[in-house]
């Protein structure tokens, strides 16, 4: 007889009480002044409906979905993927099919747990979105392959009892030599075997343990770059998305029109986006991306070069290289791979390739696209509706029981304004273990001795009445008593101290599981430990628990 797990209980807190910007803040709650540095409402079906309409068309208009299609199809199969995931592709070459769309850089391991969370989101605002609209509705993650920031991405975390455990792809290269596109870095041997191993002893406990360390072993293969090694696990752990790479040069040229008007019309791009981020700090908001002059990067072998304007021409910023026009618009039709775009370029490469009504967005993209609203319009690309991300936390039962019997919620075991994480950890034990605690030892034991050693001490005339010699045995008495008590008091102090710790150990626990090294859960740790801890359906089962509801974080309890 089967039995059926229960389902995960969940509780919501507010954005703010984590930190959030007041930007991503009003966006979440429809705020018309956050709202107004957007085409669409992320809260109006209508405005969602009207996004998925205008992007059909723009795509079919374009001319690209076969061709895209086809290369989606063909990176798919290399990654290992259901007839399911292929029939989605086969959907973009509908004129009035739309995608949803998410993406992140290519973390060891899976990269933190919010990388599964968008793409879980994306997933399911896809079947939201063809249920409200009756188009076929297409889920994509976009692999961040061409970013160059190896050092942020070398590194996986997990939570393993007291710990936070780590473990690196190390190989003989320092994490922040520019390697070029990560995704284009072969695993080597030696390197990968280490960090397997680090992971085998950064894991926790729990039933899939070995399925955890099954899928990074299928994945993270010597010879195989980081972008094929990240895409087989994520399509693991999130079987039901279509993933993508834009480092394709037969992608790259179909999004030659949007690199022409970045050569050609760099500065009005700058402009552009220098004055919507004044507007944004003029109405009390932040601007999250600084305005750059040129939006294009020039990637070769282990390299990836910012392009500077430099008189008529452009320099590859720190190279001797210059490059005329002419000469850089050439490289778009003879070797199209080599052109990448930046954070300001790159959603426009994805708008432009795929129908995108909707992208899943982290706080700090979701703030990063509000300046970018005036760049969409004067490339002629229509923006998506920014969907933020569902935020959740995960509660183990034994962290709970800490939470639960101390009255403490998730936020508690941050770090704060008044220190870091071992400081609001050191302030939480004194005031559970010592400052709450109705017990003072060294008062209660000097009462003690005080009352015995007075009433042995009463007890000598009336013991020398009967017997002058007895004054010896009372003596001997009062020195049993002294010894008693010391004896007494060095085991109540002892346990005292014992338990103090078993408080600090529990705190300790609870805080590298929700706040690993002063991080939100979701931000820091790997999704391998949840699935070494639940089972590899685990993660879904959590994400899909929770209601398709971003304004709020979860706090999910499996």
């Amino acid at each position: 007889m089967s039995t059926v797990a229960p389902a995960p209980v969940v509780e919501a807190i507010s954005h703010a009480a984590l930190g959030a910007s007041a930007l991503f803040q009003g966006y979440l709650s429809g705020d018309g002044a956050a709202l107004a540095f957007y085409r669409w409402s992320p809260h109006a079906a209508a405005d969602r409906a009207e996004a998925a309409r205008v992007a059909a068309e723009a795509a079919t208009a374009r001319g690209h979905r076969d061709a895209v299609a086809d290369v989606l199809a063909e990176q798919n199969r290399v990654w290992g993927c259901s007839d399911a995931v292929l029939d989605a592709v086969e959907m973009l070459r509908h004129p009035e099919s739309t995608a949803v769309v998410t993406g992140q850089q290519l973390g060891l391991f899976g990269g933190p747990l919010y990388t599964v969370y968008k793409a879980r989101t994306a997933v399911r605002l896809a079947q939201r979105l063809a249920e409200e609209t009756g188009r076929p509705v297409v889920p994509v993650f976009w692999l961040a392959d061409e970013d160059h920031d190896f050092a942020e991405v070398h590194q996986a975390a997990f939570a393993n009892g007291e710990d936070v455990r780590y473990c690196n792809y190390h190989d003989d290269v320092p994490p922040e030599t520019d390697r070029g596109a990560v995704g284009r870095i072969v695993l080597e041997g030696a390197a990968t075997e280490r960090a397997l191993g680090e992971l085998d002893r950064a894991l926790p406990d729990g039933p899939g343990r070995a399925d955890a360390l099954a899928l990074a072993r299928g994945a993270y293969v010597p010879g195989r770059t980081m972008r094929d090694a990240f895409a087989t696990l994520l399509r693991a752990l999130v079987p039901d998305v279509v993933l993508m790479s834009a480092d394709d040069a037969r992608l790259k040229r179909l999004a030659a029109p949007l690199f022409r008007r970045e050569v050609q019309a760099w500065e009005a791009t700058e402009q552009l986006l220098a004055a919507r981020s004044v507007e944004l700090v003029d109405a009390g908001f932040h601007a999250q991306v600084a305005p750059s002059p040129v939006n294009l990067f020039i990637m070769g072998e282990g390299t990836r070069t910012q392009v500077d304007p430099a008189g008529g021409g452009f320099v590859l910023r720190g190279a001797d290289t210059s490059l005329s026009p002419e000469r850089l618009l050439g490289r778009l039709s003879e070797e199209p791979a080599s052109i990448s775009p930046n954070v300001v370029l790159r959603p426009l490469l994805q708008d432009t390739l795929l129908p995108t009504a909707a992208y899943v967005a982290g706080p700090g993209e979701a703030a990063y696209f509000a300046q970018l609203g005036p760049v969409y319009e004067a490339f002629g690309v229509p923006m998506p509706v920014i969907e933020p991300r569902l935020s959740l936390t995960v509660v183990e039962p034994g962290v709970a029981k800490v939470l639960d019997r101390y009255g403490l919620s998730a936020p508690d075991l941050a770090g704060g304004p008044d220190g870091g994480p071992q400081e609001t950890l050191h302030a939480l034990w004194r005031r559970l273990a010592l400052a709450d605690s109705d017990l003072d030892l060294d008062a209660a034991f000097a009462a003690a001795r005080r009352a015995a050693l007075e009433a042995v001490e009463a007890l000598g005339p009336v013991a020398a009445e009967v017997d002058p010699a007895l004054r010896l045995t009372v003596g001997a008495a009062r020195r049993k008593v002294e010894k008693a008590l010391e004896v007494l008091e060095a085991k109540t102090v002892r346990l005292e101290k014992r338990n103090h710790g078993v408080v600090r150990a529990r705190l300790a626990r609870a805080q590298a599981a929700l706040w690993p090294d002063g991080h939100l859960q979701e931000r820091w740790l790997g999704p391998l430990g949840v699935v070494a801890r639940h089972g590899l359906g685990a993660l879904t089962t959590m994400v899909d628990a929770v209601p398709l509801d971003a304004t709020v974080h979860y706090v999910v309890r499996p």
